[in-house]
């Protein structure tokens, strides 16, 4: 056995390596992995803000949130998160999840109503990764 290790992006091994750990899990439980992605483009069509996300196993997990500097602070992360979690509640999600980092917007997701969980310094030794979830179904705890 061979272990190789590379600093390039390989697409086809990511997705060899994704397909058998997801077969492992539908082992388990059936796994029904769907990506969610929402994007905010300006009057000429350039792109200035986004989401990236996936729905799977009941969860909205939210993977990116970008807003261009411009449009910050006027409401439209809100309104994309409220988007995915509208289209997550119509996927049957009941929950969702995300991570985002101290520089980033921790207070925006508890705006809305996410709770952090855990949380790690660390992060070019003056940043901290923040775990956060927010339950849809409020008899979830």
């Amino acid at each position: 056995m061979e272990l190789i290790l590379s600093n390039v992006a390989d697409e086809s091994e990511e997705k060899l390596i994704l397909n058998a750990l997801r077969r492992h899990n539908g082992l388990f439980s059936p796994v029904d992995v769907q990506p969610l992605r929402i994007t905010m483009k300006d009057p000429t069509g350039m792109m200035k803000g986004g989401l990236i996300a996936k729905t799977w196993w009941g969860g909205l997990d939210i993977i990116y949130l970008w807003v261009a500097d411009e449009y910050r602070k006027k409401g439209y992360g809100r309104n994309l998160m409220m988007m995915a979690e509208n289209e997550a509640l119509i996927r049957g999600c009941h929950f969702a999840y995300l991570q985002t980092l101290s520089i980033q917007a921790p207070d925006l997701y508890k705006k809305l109503g996410y709770v952090e969980y855990g949380s790690l310094g660390g992060f070019a030794h003056q940043f901290s990764r923040h775990y956060l979830c927010k339950f849809f179904d409020k008899k979830s705890p």
